[in-house]
């Protein structure tokens, strides 16, 4: 059982039927591995924080697992991409080409650069949000 609350060795008398917050207490490879569930969960996307034992096991336990066994800190928050500020529809599709299509070595690259200079076409001034739903009529997959 790698969920609890420490509050009790201090001498809380009410727990685990306290206030006082849940902790993930793990050893992996001879190094234990401490930290409030809320501090992971909320940084993981979670609305409110962990209040149940129960949610903390199921949901949010072998997440924690999971970041130790692959490697990464799980005190470190991980890094959300920043939304793209001042990209046009065609900078983003350049990128798209350069990083994606090229790097990839996919098959038939001029295809690709024909359907992108045709999207280019219908709207490469127009400003580009990550995030934002396509609502383009002419753009396949799109309504």
């Amino acid at each position: 059982m790698a969920v609890r609350k420490i509050c009790k060795q201090k001498g809380c008398r009410a727990s685990p039927r306290c206030e006082h917050p849940w902790w993930f207490d793990v050893m992996h490879n001879r190094k234990r591995w401490r930290m409030p569930v809320n501090d992971f969960a909320l940084a993981r996307g979670a609305t409110e924080p962990i209040t149940v034992k129960h949610t903390a096991e199921t949901l949010w336990e072998p997440r924690f697992l999971a970041e130790i066994v692959a490697g990464r800190d799980p005190t470190v928050p991980p890094e959300v991409p920043k939304a793209a500020v001042g990209v046009t529809v065609s900078d983003f599709l350049d990128l798209y080409y350069a990083n994606y299509v090229e790097a990839e070595g996919l098959r038939d690259p001029v295809t690709v650069k024909g359907r992108l200079k045709a999207v280019k076409a219908a709207g490469g001034s127009a400003g580009y949000s990550a995030g934002k739903a396509c609502r383009h009529p002419s753009i396949q997959g799109c309504v």
